[in-house]
């Protein structure tokens, strides 16, 4: 898995709601999140609208991979 769409149709065939990637997610939001901000890939979290970030990626694919391996130890 390489990109935000593919890890985002993944999570659709295996019934995960998408409260995380950048296409389904609200800034208002609160919980984790991820991002892209000038080519760098943040994994954050967000409670009373103070934001975290957890985690840096230099790549999408690593970013998605992390998220994906999260997700799948969250089930």
């Amino acid at each position: 898995m390489d990109t935000i769409k593919e890890l985002e149709q993944w999570m659709s065939e295996n019934n995960i709601s998408n409260t995380f990637t950048p296409g389904a997610r609200y800034r208002t939001d609160e919980g984790l999140g991820l991002e892209e901000i000038y080519g760098i890939y943040i994994w954050y979290f967000i409670e009373r609208g103070e934001r975290q970030d957890l985690r840096h990626f230099k790549s999408e694919k690593e970013a998605v991979n992390y998220v994906r391996h999260y997700l799948q130890g969250d089930k």
